[in-house]
């Protein structure tokens, strides 16, 4: 009896052990055409097989970047340009997953487990004249959401972007 007890208690065990689903393809390396390290994008895509980028510009001020897994949106990049008397706040409202966020001390970075937005500071074009550029940055699933991971995600993008074409 204790015999059958113990391959039952084996079978239980092995039965509940089986691997979690990966992550079958290459994190991104890029987003919005600008280098991010994937070990920091990563956190927030989920397992699957297949990784799809795209790229849209639906108007002149914002350039949107999407990352799908699978075929279901993953993260969603976005590049905004904001006429420059718009308050950060009413950015902040604009961008679903930062509605309710931290904000850092010098009022140009709001975040949260799932989203941020930043000012990228300095930034000037002579397409945008009188507008700042803002990114963001959200997260579809909210059970990979990390607030320190999304900070550091949005800090290290943020500043890629400044040093990108878009800023010049």
């Amino acid at each position: 009896m204790a015999g059958a007890t113990v391959i039952t208690v084996l079978g239980l065990v092995a039965a509940c052990s089986e691997p979690a689903p990966k992550k079958e393809y290459a994190v991104p390396k890029a987003l919005c055409g600008v280098p991010v390290n994937p070990g920091l994008l990563s956190p927030f895509l989920p397992a699957g097989n297949t990784v799809k980028v795209g790229e849209s510009r639906p108007v002149p001020s914002r350039k949107m970047c999407r990352v799908d897994v699978d075929g279901t949106w993953a993260v969603m990049a976005d590049l905004q340009w904001w006429e420059d008397d718009v308050d950060v706040s009413t950015v902040v409202t604009a961008n679903p997953e930062t509605e309710k966020s931290a904000q850092s001390t010098d009022d140009d970075f709001f975040y949260a487990s799932t989203g941020a937005v930043k000012l990228v500071k300095g930034c000037k074009n002579p397409v945008h004249a009188r507008h700042l550029l803002y990114t963001s940055i959200q997260v579809n699933d909210s059970d990979l959401g990390d607030t320190a991971a999304m900070k550091n995600l949005s800090a290290a993008f943020t500043d890629a972007v400044k040093r990108s074409r878009e800023c010049s």
